[in-house]
C-alpha cells in the first residue's frame, strides 16, 4: 500500500544541498539488457568536504511512488517524453567540464543526465506520469523536481527558475512542472534532465528514443515496485 503524504511543507525549502552533481553525458546509448551496465553511471568519487546531507539517490529511495498494478511490466518503446525541446549542450557520461564530480571511470568528471538549453522561463513538462516532489539544492541542482514513476523509475529536472508543483502532487505526462532557469551549479539557462532506475542514473537518450535498456531487477521492496511494499512490511 502506497504511503500517504505526511511530509512537513517546510521540508521542501530546508534542503541545504543534495549529494550528487548534475551535468554530463555518456557516449553509449545502446539498448538491451546487455547494454544496461554500459549506459549506467559509474561510482562517483566520495571524496568531499561537503556536509553529510541527503543526495538525489537517497531521496529517490525514500520518496513515495505511485503503486504499480500487480503484474506490471514496463512496455517496450519510448518510456519518457522530452520535457523541453532545446539543444543538447551536454550529454550523459564522461566529461572534461571542471564543475562535474569525478567518477571511478571518468576522473575528469561524469555528467548524470542531459543538459537542454532553452530560454529562461520556458515551461518544463513531466516526461511521464507519477508523483512530483519539489526540492531546493542551491549548490548543485538549484530548484529541482523529482518525479517518481511506476516500476522503480524516476526523472529529475534541475536548475529551474521556479517549480510549479506541490509536494507529492500527481502529474501526467506533459503537465507543466516548472520553468527553465539557471539556479544552482549552472552557467546559463537550461534544463538538466535525468532518468533513474533504482536511483542509478542511466543515459536518457534510449528512453527518449524508444530503445531503453532492460536494467537489473529492482531491489526487494523498492518504492513503486509491483506490488508496492517499499517498507518491507507487507
Amino acid at each position: 500500500m502506497a504511503m500517504t503524504r505526511r511530509w512537513p511543507a517546510r521540508l521542501v525549502v530546508s534542503i541545504a544541498a543534495l549529494g550528487l552533481v548534475v551535468s554530463a553525458p555518456s557516449q553509449s546509448s545502446a539498448a538491451g539488457s546487455g547494454s544496461a551496465a554500459a549506459a549506467a553511471s559509474p561510482s562517483l568519487s566520495t571524496a568531499s568536504t561537503e556536509p553529510n546531507v541527503m543526495g538525489i539517490d537517497a531521496w529517490i529511495k525514500a520518496l513515495p511512488a505511485p503503486r504499480a498494478p500487480d503484474g506490471y511490466a514496463a512496455s517496450p518503446g519510448q518510456r519518457v517524453a522530452w520535457p523541453v525541446h532545446g539543444t543538447v549542450t551536454q550529454p550523459f557520461g564522461c566529461t572534461g567540464f571542471s564543475l562535474e564530480r569525478p567518477a571511478s571511470e571518468c576522473p575528469t568528471g561524469f555528467h548524470l543526465g542531459l543538459d537542454l538549453a532553452e530560454p529562461q522561463g520556458t515551461p518544463i513538462r513531466a516526461a511521464a506520469s507519477g508523483l512530483a516532489y519539489p526540492l531546493a539544492d542551491p549548490a548543485r541542482y538549484g530548484n529541482l523536481v523529482i518525479i517518481q514513476h511506476y516500476g522503480g523509475y524516476a526523472t529529475v529536472y534541475g536548475h529551474m527558475t521556479r517549480q510549479a508543483v506541490s509536494w507529492g502532487q500527481p502529474v501526467q505526462a506533459g503537465d507543466v512542472i516548472g520553468f527553465v532557469g539557471s539556479t544552482g551549479n549552472s552557467t546559463g539557462p537550461h534544463l538538466h534532465f535525468e532518468v533513474r532506475y533504482a536511483a542509478t542514473a542511466y543515459d536518457p537518450v534510449p528512453y527518449l528514443s524508444g530503445t531503453p535498456p532492460d536494467p537489473m531487477p529492482l531491489p526487494v521492496g523498492w518504492p513503486g515496485a509491483p506490488p508496492d511494499d517499499w517498507l518491507g512490511v507487507r
